[in-house]
């Protein structure tokens, strides 16, 4: 167990000494710093998985974490290549947007043990939700004078994946009370995305948002890691 959180711990660390040199610029090592402080929540992720037994639920998680490494990688390449900004926005959400197809079926298995009839109404209803909250932040951004370009569908078709894991966690935690780790975890997530969306397409390059969105970010997976540690 101690194995695991420390290197929980390890992926904060490794992230906050990768925001400082960011926030200056965007090089080669803070992409290695990057790349360690993901690392770290997979090794997190694989000694609880260990620890716990090779079940299919964690090892769905797990791959969730690694598809998180392969978007955290494609998006710091964006950075310092702005010239192939839109393919490598779009390869990395992509990457993400698969970790999360990975997550809900790992939340679906999880539903399905704990309460099957759960799974009738909470699949609908948190898609009707993840609708409505990508409209509201849709209109939201036009106000705030964001503009997603040639990429704004695939931001629409990311935000209903995101919000749906959000709000799907929440309704597999109601009747997994343990599961409010991975649903607090989604929530933060939530909050990452939505300060990379005010970096990306509404010109915040305050260095404090590189700070906000990586933490967030970190925290997020760094709860999935931990959820396969207590949760399973």
């Amino acid at each position: 167990m101690i194995g695991s959180i420390i290197f929980a711990v390890l992926s904060m660390i490794f992230c906050i000494v990768f925001c400082v040199f960011r926030s200056q610029k965007a090089t080669f090592y803070s992409l290695t710093l990057k790349t360690l402080a993901s690392l770290c929540f997979i090794f997190s992720g694989i000694i609880a998985l260990k620890l716990n037994g090779f079940s299919t639920i964690g090892i769905l998680i797990l791959v969730g974490l690694i598809c998180g490494l392969a978007g955290d990688i494609i998006l710091d390449l964006k950075v310092m290549y702005p010239e192939k900004n839109d393919a490598l926005f779009l390869s990395g959400t992509a990457s993400f947007a698969v970790g999360h197809v990975f997550y809900f079926v790992a939340t679906l298995l999880i539903n399905l043990e704990s309460n099957q009839a759960s799974v009738a109404w909470a699949i609908p209803v948190a898609l009707l939700l993840a609708v409505l909250m990508t409209l509201v932040i849709l209109f939201s951004s036009k106000k705030m004078g964001m503009d997603f370009g040639k990429v704004k569908w695939a931001v629409i078709g990311y935000s209903i994946i995101l919000t749906f894991m959000f709000f799907y966690s929440v309704f597999v935690a109601i009747y997994n009370p343990i599961f409010w780790i991975f649903a607090a975890g989604m929530l933060v997530f939530l909050f990452s995305d939505l300060i990379l969306s005010m970096q990306y397409f509404g010109g915040k390059d305050q260095k404090i948002f590189i700070y906000i969105n990586h933490i967030a970010y970190y925290l997020a997976q760094i709860m999935f890691a931990l959820f396969m540690l207590f949760g399973l």
